[in-house]
């Protein structure tokens, strides 16, 4: 009996949800077997990517599916490198989750579309999950068909080969506790809970656009559009009874004829907007939520898509503006951008029923002309929101710049001149506020009380007059009250997207810098961009000159923006795999833009670079860092804010598996790292940076060293990695980068 039939779970047999519901108990072995009919084989793996893209709306390109070979399944990493580079030929990303053993089951819920990988067969399966209902997942068939199964069963496959290596101890302790046989299926789930809780299980690969995709598709992907109509309905019906409540009532009153039925009707209505009123509370926040992750989503992708130029041409402050004015656009462009469409319906509304009143259509046109005018004042408050944005900016990128010069000032800067300028920059900035809150006064409290009394003042000309009826007048007042609230609302919404549309200028580099890297190339054979590890040093190995070259470049050449002459010029090298190569010359010589043009981290203007005879954009940028591992100079690279264990393997994978973090504390040891490690309370896991332990120049440049050597890349390059280091320590650090580095390129100063 297989451990998941024993379990007593699984999936019901191809077929047969109609004969036999989830809910029935299965028989021995009648769950696998149900659960193998959903599976897709190795072969089709690219077939599944291709139907859960599409089933999931997130429109794949149209290419053929891409087909994974022998050299692909022979490890999890390997695998998983496929599936990325797959989903993104297809136009989508694939993005790797892991879990505990005991939370595997809320990570499929959450997941979905996924690809779930099936261990524990003779040949690797994998599941489609395209959808929830409930406790119940949509899986794809090989037909791409669907059919619901209880994520608990998914789960139990999922989890069976872990469970396998324990469940023989498990019986045994159960069976010598002598638990009774109808207990104990419900004892060993405990105990396999208790001792396999805190395992870390992977094989799940969630499908989703890229965050450099078109947002249109983004937006579309994550149904916001469907909400959006449903919040504007809900909206127009709740606005519609209003006016009812309206004319039932208040017609009743004013004809003298008021009986029950009115009041019963009048009543019902009201009742009714309630609920409606809680369903657009409902949508309103479920897309400020959905296009807030989204927004988040694409500013982080395009911050980490930055060139190195474009950073280091940014101060601190500015950065800081970026991230306060990206929060404006999330709060602001939703709210606003609804109750702009929202208030110039109800606007509509009202013109139409003060059109119907006692003053008729000059009523509706004086309406008009009172919006035209809110509308030219909240231009106005546009400009003086602008020049307050940037007053702001200007001072909170002054404030950050002179807090991290704060000891360098305090050492070298004379003690009254550290708040010269501040006077005037705090007396520019008050001239601007004033300004704003007049303009905000104007927009959002003068014009919709001043259309109160604009609205009744166009109610005398037919009262003097002796014209229209009291129910004339009654629809007029009410047409004024609707008119005042849409105002209300036209002002708030167009002052929110006001300083929506200043922010947007902040942070719009970020929002169009997502979209770089242009269209991902097809998926590589397992052996591609690889070198089998060098033996450097080994008697009868081949030379040089016979060894398949790793790097080629030839005549590169690269100038800095804004500089007049290029930092590299036809530069033609060879490196080979097991190369150990020293790179000396004079400060600004170009080492380090060649290194960062070796590494991926610059494109070349001019040249060929190959790495095992691909390009970089048949590579893509991504795949070339990960084969071309560098640490940058000292004041190039940082200590984050976290674990010594993230620093060191932030560029490999996280969470870490035992091997990864055994890995690396044998690296630290090998570059005399162990008494640190000995030293800090945490170890591996002691916060290090800015907030927690602070490390030493020498330290900081080996756990560089480390988090390079790390990602096992076939080429490591490490510029000025050494500089710091003291002779003794120089010589332990080199031993372990000669051991560990399968090719190196070391850069120095003669």
């Amino acid at each position: 009996m297989t451990a998941a039939a024993e379990h007593g779970g699984g999936a019901p047999p191809d077929g047969a949800e109609a004969q036999r519901g989830w809910g029935a108990r299965p028989r021995p072995g009648e769950a696998v077997d149900a659960l193998a009919a959903l599976e897709w084989p190795a072969e089709r793996l690219g077939d599944a990517i291709e139907a859960l893209a599409l089933q999931g709306g997130l429109s794949p390109r149209a290419v053929a599916a891409p087909i994974p070979t022998a050299g692909h399944l022979r490890s999890a990493d390997a695998l998983g490198a496929w599936i990325d580079q797959a989903a993104g030929y297809l136009g989508v990303e694939a993005e790797p989750i892991a879990a505990r053993y005991d939370e595997v089951d809320a990570a499929l819920l959450r997941v979905a579309p996924a690809l779930v990988w099936l261990r524990g067969g003779e040949t690797p399966t994998f599941l489609a999950v395209v959808g929830r209902r409930g406790r119940e997942l949509s899986v794809l068939r090989a037909d791409r068909s669907a059919a619901r199964v209880p994520v608990e069963a998914i789960t139990r496959r999922i989890s069976r080969p872990l469970e396998a290596q324990v469940l023989p101890e498990v019986d045994r302790v159960l069976a010598r506790a002598g638990v009774r046989p109808r207990r104990r299926g419900r004892a060993r789930q405990a105990l396999l809970r208790e001792r396999l809780g805190p395992v870390i299980l992977d094989g799940i690969w969630s499908l989703r656009l890229p965050p450099g995709a078109s947002f249109r598709r983004q937006i579309a992907a994550a149904r916001v559009p469907r909400r959006l109509l449903g919040l504007l309905a809900a909206h127009a019906s709740a606005y519609a009874l209003w006016i009812l409540v309206w004319m039932t009532v208040g017609r009743s009153i004013l004809d003298d004829h008021l009986d029950e039925g009115w009041l019963l009707a009048g009543a019902l209505l009201l009742a009714t907007v309630v609920p409606l009123r809680q369903l657009m509370s409902w949508l309103s926040g479920v897309v400020a939520i959905d296009v807030s992750a989204l927004i988040k989503q694409r500013l982080l992708s395009g911050a980490l898509a930055l060139d190195a130029e474009e950073v280091r041409s940014e101060g601190a402050g500015r950065f800081l503006g970026r991230v306060i004015e990206s929060e404006a656009i999330e709060a602001l462009a939703m709210g606003g951008g609804v109750a702009a469409v929202a208030s110039a319906f109800e606007l509509v509304a009202a013109a139409a029923v003060l059109a119907q009143g006692a003053a008729g259509a000059l009523h509706a046109v004086l309406l008009a002309a009172w919006a035209v005018l809110v509308v030219a004042l909240c231009a106005r408050f546009y400009r003086r929101r602008a020049r307050w944005t940037s007053a702001r900016l200007a001072m909170t990128h002054d404030l950050i710049e002179r807090l991290v010069g704060h000891r360098t000032r305090l050492a070298q800067e004379r003690h009254g001149r550290w708040h010269h300028g501040e006077d005037e920059a705090l007396a520019q900035y008050l001239l601007r506020s004033r300004e704003l809150d007049r303009s905000q006064i104007e927009i959002g409290a003068l014009m919709p009380r001043g259309w109160l009394i604009a609205g009744i003042a166009g109610l005398l000309p037919p009262f003097l007059a002796g014209s229209g009826s009291a129910a004339a007048y009654a629809v007029a007042l009410g047409g004024v009250l609707l008119a005042s609230r849409a105002l209300q609302g036209l002002s708030a919404g167009l002052s929110s997207l006001a300083s929506a549309a200043i922010a947007w200028e902040q942070v719009s580099t970020l929002f169009q810098a997502a979209a770089r890297g242009g269209t991902p190339p097809p998926p590589l054979p397992p052996d591609a961009g690889r070198t089998p590890p060098p033996t450097p040093g080994a008697a009868g190995g081949p030379d040089v000159e016979s060894r398949a070259p790793v790097l080629e470049a030839h005549e590169l050449s690269f100038r800095h923006k804004g500089r007049a002459r290029p930092a590299v010029i036809d530069v033609s090298l060879r490196i080979a795999a097991g190369d150990r190569i020293l790179l000396e010359g004079p400060s600004g010589g170009g080492k380090s833009t060649l290194s960062a043009l070796l590494s991926g981290l610059r494109a070349p203007d001019a040249g060929l670079l190959l790495l095992n005879g691909l390009d970089r954009h048949v590579l893509g940028a991504a795949a070339w860092r990960r084969r071309v591992a560098a640490a940058p100079q000292f004041h190039e690279n940082y200590v984050l804010s976290g674990t010594f264990a993230y620093n060191l393997l932030m560029g490999r994978r996280w969470p870490p598996r035992p091997d990864d973090l055994a890995e690396a504390e044998a690296i630290c040891c090998e570059l005399g790292l162990g008494e640190l490690l000995g030293r800090m309370p945490g170890g591996l896991e002691q916060v290090v940076g800015e907030t927690g332990w602070q490390l030493s120049h020498g330290e900081r440049s080996r756990l560089y060293i480390a988090r390079a050597l790390l990602q096992g890349a076939e080429v490591v390059v490490l510029d000025e990695s050494f500089a710091a280091l003291d002779p003794e320590t120089l010589a332990q650090a080199l031993r372990c980068v000669l051991r560990r580095a399968r090719t190196l390129v070391v850069i120095a100063h003669p």
